[in-house]
């Protein structure tokens, strides 16, 4: 087998990398450098009841300091507890009949959510991300 001599692309000082092309002369007309891409900033959270700005966000996930399967928001004005992404079984689905639209109640604090998207996220887990759902005042004129 022969060796081939590539040209590995290197990284600058943000770890983006600039890619040469082998077998140019000239590298400086050639050499593409890899778009940076403006770094998400993370948006503000408000508390969706309240407005408050004064919220915890509680991430989903089984590594970090918690060991939580719901993503949620605590806020410390109202003391009310909003949802983001709810985890759910296989039969939990099937008992509980979730689809993308429809009504998710949480009973414990009294508040619903709208089902903006179900995800499969393993063989017996299934992700609802929530919006939370206000009730609109009926404006019917009489």
């Amino acid at each position: 087998m022969s060796s081939t001599n590539r040209d590995w692309p290197s990284q600058d000082s943000k770890g983006y990398a600039a890619a040469t092309l082998s077998g140019d002369t000239d590298a400086t007309s050639t050499e593409q450098k890899v778009t940076e891409r403006a770094e998400p900033q993370p948006t503000a959270r408000t508390c969706p009841w309240c407005d408050s700005p004064n919220v915890q966000l509680v991430q989903r996930g089984y590594a970090g300091l918690t060991d939580e399967r719901d993503q949620f928001l605590i806020c410390a004005s109202c003391q009310r507890t909003t949802f983001e992404i709810v985890a759910k079984s296989s039969r939990e689905m099937r008992m509980g009949r979730y689809k993308t639209g429809d009504l998710y109640q949480d009973r414990a604090q009294n508040t619903r959510y709208t089902i903006s998207r179900v995800l499969r996220s393993g063989s017996n887990e299934f992700l609802l991300y929530l919006k939370p759902w206000r009730e609109q005042p009926d404006r019917s004129v009489t």
